[in-house]
């Protein structure tokens, strides 16, 4: 590696007792995995540094080789390397990264954040309740080509825009409710959501087909 851009990222690394290297910025990730690790450091309501690797390429592939660690992203505790998205949230789900946080900042108090929610398994019935609630967003993961062969008023489609623009801006006390088919695919993304750390994450039992049955038969079957 060449000596300046080494002196580079240690700079960088020693200027900020937490250091994180990630696709975009903390306010606007520019992938799943930083914003995870992002989402991860501000429960815990430190300061960190950072680095937009896709701003510059000679550090994208710089840090790879001064952390010998293939993947983006990459963060740095007390000037040593911990880990990517995996490891920092085995970590914070252990326990071991409050302990690395708090040697850190040995000045300030760091406190361990609430815990991923769980999904919460409702029925169709209950989440046909639900729909009057303003504040409620409704998701269904299903492709549009189910959607079109069935859908139910309320459920909008999650594409992958709106999966980032949830992930960068939406408030994590916001009530989701997820639907799929048959409820397997809606349960995946529901947990994916607690682990995004949304506390108020609902699936629907049975999915769409389940709706059908007990709430609309209207509502056609396939």
């Amino acid at each position: 590696m060449d000596s300046t851009l080494k002196s580079q990222i240690s700079e960088m690394i020693a200027g900020q007792p937490v250091f994180l290297f990630m696709k975009g910025n903390p306010t606007f990730p520019q992938c799943g995995f930083s914003n995870q690790v992002v989402q991860i450091l501000k429960a815990f309501d430190i300061p960190f540094g950072h680095c937009d690797v896709l701003a510059d390429s000679d550090i994208r592939q710089g840090i790879k080789e001064y952390s010998d660690w293939p993947t983006i992203p990459q963060l740095y505790v007390s000037n040593e390397f911990v880990g990517g998205c995996d490891i920092v949230r085995e970590l914070w789900e252990s326990g071991e990264l409050l302990e690395l946080l708090s040697n850190a900042f040995p000045d300030r108090e760091v406190k361990a954040p609430q815990p991923p929610a769980k999904v919460v398994h409702i029925s169709p019935e209950e989440a046909n309740a639900m729909l009057a609630q303003s504040e409620t967003r409704f998701l269904d993961v299903r492709s549009p080509q189910e959607k079109q062969l069935a859908s139910v008023p309320g459920f909008q489609l999650l594409t992958q825009e709106s999966l980032d623009d949830m992930l960068s801006h939406l408030d994590r006390q916001t009530p989701l409710v997820f639907m799929c088919h048959f409820g397997g695919r809606s349960a995946q993304a529901a947990e994916f959501f607690c682990q995004n750390g949304f506390q108020n994450v609902f699936n629907v039992a049975g999915g769409i087909d389940a709706w059908s049955k007990t709430v609309d038969n209207n509502i056609p079957r396939y």
